[in-house]
């Protein structure tokens, strides 16, 4: 007999929420979407973050049910969008998720394969992407302002690591870069190991928080890929001054947050992956907080990053503000 509600292979001008579940059983079913289907796929997420807005669907006790339905597509670590709604480890953004991005991986599943390449081909992705190549610039300039003498550079939430392994794969001048790399997972921080077993000798790796952290030197660059992206503004200049502290005179800190701009927010958040998104103008007045003077920010702004940068010596940190001991992990 045939099924008298089959799934919908388009969208209504104002989807219902029905609509949407069926739209996308009706992806699931066909073994996932086609390039020709990511606009209508895209537009199908930003109408389920406007219900949601609206309050006409919630996450927990709508979408997590629509997931678990929909199968292993949505609701097992066998695809992209699946890890990020179980979670693995325990939370989002987790260091395998982001190596998954980096490296482009997709399934090899026949019937899942499709939805990974709809996930890799979203803003977000290309966002983390980016973050990588923003690392040895970041080097780079410093190596090429200090022509000689070793240079130590911090690394903080690190996850795996591959941002500092490709920095040192293309660097010139690979012996004057010290990295100390600093993640409060140990999972992550024994992949990140086995990840740059190749560059040991530049690298030292060590399990703790930023903000309560002993460290035992200060550094010429302090990086934090993504600092902004789950704090709230209170934490997010907490971890800003404890890191501007770590900086030696002349020193530079840069911290990444992703910003308002980013087009793939309602199909992370349906998901269940939330992060902090600021404007320039927020994340401006919150390096003003914490005492830093307006002519020595720096914001840029590309590929929907926002990149914090400040010197060492430029600044007047507010001691409040520096006070890391509130902050147990």
């Amino acid at each position: 007999m045939p099924n008298p509600n089959p799934p919908s292979s388009t969208l209504p001008i104002s989807p219902t929420p029905r609509d949407l579940f069926e739209y996308l059983k009706h992806l699931t079913a066909k073994g996932g979407p086609e390039f020709d289907d990511y606009d209508e796929l895209t537009a199908c997420f930003h109408s389920i973050g406007d219900l949601v807005r609206l309050r006409q669907l919630s996450y927990l006790d709508g979408l997590t049910v629509w997931w678990k339905t929909l199968g292993e597509a949505f609701s097992s670590a066998q695809t992209m969008q699946g890890w990020v709604f179980v979670k693995p480890h325990s939370y989002s953004g987790d260091f395998e998720i982001i190596e998954q991005i980096s490296q482009y991986w997709k399934s090899p599943k026949e019937h899942l394969y499709r939805w990974d390449y709809y996930f890799q081909e979203q803003a977000m992705s290309r966002t983390l992407r980016y973050r990588k190549g923003y690392l040895y610039d970041l080097v780079e300039g410093v190596l090429i302002s200090h022509p000689s003498g070793e240079l130590h550079i911090l690394n903080t939430g690190c996850g795996a690591a591959r941002d500092v392994k490709e920095c040192l794969q293309f660097l010139n001048d690979i012996e004057r870069a010290s990295f100390d790399c600093l993640d409060k997972d140990k999972k992550a921080i024994a992949f990140a190991k086995k990840l740059n077993k190749d560059y040991l000798r530049q690298i030292s790796f060590s399990t703790g928080s930023a903000f309560n952290y002993g460290f035992d030197k200060e550094y010429d660059l302090v990086w934090s890929a993504g600092g902004g992206d789950y704090l709230d503004d209170e934490t997010f200049c907490l971890l800003f001054a404890r890191l501007l502290c770590q900086l030696k005179e002349g020193g530079e800190l840069a911290m990444g947050s992703f910003s308002e701009n980013n087009p793939s927010r309602d199909y992370m958040e349906a998901l269940g992956w939330f992060m902090n998104h600021r404007t320039e103008g927020e994340l401006f007045g919150l390096a003003r907080k914490c005492g830093v003077p307006s002519e020595d920010i720096t914001i840029e702004a590309v590929e929907g990053n926002l990149f914090l940068r400040v010197g060492k010596g430029r600044a007047e940190i507010r001691g409040d503000l520096g006070q890391s001991e509130a902050i147990s992990n």
